[in-house]
């Protein structure tokens, strides 16, 4: 197994954990009442404020606006697009093996 396919499953195993941690977390705030809160976490609840502004800085709207999509997106979402990513790099360059007989 390649180092891209074990990054790979790493990643889709820490998104769905932390997927499952969120709906946790919601069924826990529920208590008695019927309200069913889900929250998502993003890059941007995880790093400082300075992080943030530090986009809105970007000269480049076409950039800034892939950098705060980025930094909104659930964290749970782009862990499993990073899985995708490097399921789809495992896919491309690992070697064939054709067994004879």
């Amino acid at each position: 197994m390649s180092i891209s396919a074990l990054i790979g499953i790493s990643l889709l195993l820490v998104s769905i954990s932390l997927f499952v941690y969120q709906i946790m977390i919601a069924f826990m705030d529920m208590g008695v009442s019927d309200d069913f809160n889900y929250e998502n976490i993003s890059l941007a609840d995880l790093v400082d404020s300075s992080t943030i502004e530090w986009v809105d800085g970007i000269s480049s709207i076409y950039v800034q606006s892939v950098a705060e999509t980025l930094m909104t997106m659930p964290l749970a979402i782009l862990l499993f697009a990073g899985a995708i990513v490097f399921f789809f790099i495992h896919a491309f360059t690992s070697e064939r093996r054709i067994s004879k007989g």
